[in-house]
């Protein structure tokens, strides 16, 4: 029987899999609940203290993104072959999306692109445990969903917008200054916290999505330093609950506020446009990748298409780039019930795929 090795990249995965899969549950009762309030309430919710949650939720979530992806380009499990694999992957899996979106979308939507190119790591996860993925291809597509959330993020944080540029160079400089101190004088969690909420203000203050500058903050913190070994291990011990369990779920329940109904201000063939676009952008974008390249990697052309399938599950970071790009606009409704009806569907055809291919492995084995 094998047993991973603890620290090793593999235990990381598994561990990051387990959590982020009863996050997911959370995620998915959140989105529930509110298309039922909406569907069934007409209940809508806009304030002031809904902007805060909505910034904390944005602010922490991509710190968590940071550090994830430091401590994957630490611990060598973003290298070779694998690593260009996710990048090709990732990188079809968001042009073709977002192609598809620009292409069909009425011109005053199209800057809701942005909403069509990430992963929901969360579901993804989740897609992977239900789905009985092996563990070379859990690792694949949490690599292709952590590069598509950073490609998704600096397209929420320049997309369509002109930053004020000293706002912006006060950001990049809390960045730095926050880099070298946190080395220098050995701090930890309360600095990188702190440094988040700075720059997310500094970010905002600029006009631009403060995404980026959360995910900088996070992958800037020290990670497998002689001087301060476990700085990002205690910030995810810290901040992962609270993002999780409470701020996300928050963050989902508001975004999801959209009834199940034809949209009254836009065009219903929107809310079609973002399903193709999603579903069949990631399956042919990742999917296809993948399969091109699957001898090489060693998995088969189904695991490559569940791969693709499970990538479209879109929800938490779609719903970000919905409220980054189309906010206050009538076509924020018809986008995110595709975002909706369309991690749906993914979620369905990648336990499925994912079933299918584990269920010929055994079948082949025996």
């Amino acid at each position: 029987m094998f047993v991973t090795k603890p620290g090793s990249p593999a235990a990381f995965l598994e561990r990051f899999v387990a959590v982020e899969t009863r996050a997911a549950g959370l995620i998915v009762a959140a989105a529930l609940l509110g298309v039922g309030f909406a569907t069934f309430g007409n209940v809508h919710i806009e304030n002031d203290l809904t902007h805060v949650l909505s910034e904390i939720a944005i602010g922490g979530f991509f710190l968590l993104v940071g550090l994830e992806l430091r401590r994957e380009f630490a611990s060598g499990v973003l290298s070779g072959l694998t690593l260009w694999a996710s990048v090709a992957a990732a990188a079809v899996g968001m042009a073709l999306p977002a192609l598809i979106y620009a292409s069909q979308a009425p011109a005053a939507a199209r800057d809701g692109w942005v909403a069509v190119v990430a992963t929901d790591i969360a579901l993804a996860a989740a897609v992977m445990t239900l789905g009985g993925f092996s563990r070379k291809v859990r690792m694949l597509l949490l690599t292709v969903a952590v590069l598509d959330d950073l490609g998704g993020l600096i397209a929420l944080a320049t997309t369509g917008k002109s930053p004020e540029l000293l706002w912006l160079a006060f950001a990049i400089a809390s960045v730095a200054i926050y880099a070298w101190i946190i080395r220098q004088f050995n701090l930890g969690v309360v600095t990188v916290i702190v440094s988040t909420a700075v720059v997310v203000v500094l970010m905002l203050r600029a006009g631009l999505h403060p995404s980026l500058g959360a995910f900088a903050v996070g992958f800037c913190a020290p990670n497998f330093d002689p001087d301060n070994p476990s700085v990002s291990e205690r910030v995810q011990e810290r901040v992962h609950p609270w993002i999780a369990a409470i701020f996300l779920p928050i963050f989902v329940f508001l975004h999801t506020l959209v009834p199940i109904a034809t949209p009254t201000d836009a065009p219903m063939s929107l809310v079609w446009t973002t399903v193709v676009a999603i579903v069949l952008g990631k399956v042919l974008g990742v999917g296809g990748v993948l399969i091109f390249l699957s001898k090489r990697l060693q998995i088969a052309v189904t695991e490559a298409i569940a791969v693709g399938c499970a990538a479209a599950a879109a929800l938490t970071v779609a719903l970000f780039g919905v409220a980054a790009t189309l906010d206050n606009t009538p076509y924020e409704q018809a986008v995110s019930l595709g975002i909706l009806i369309a991690t749906d569907i993914a979620f369905i055809l990648g336990v499925g795929a994912g079933r299918l291919t584990a269920n010929r492995g055994d079948s082949d084995a025996t």
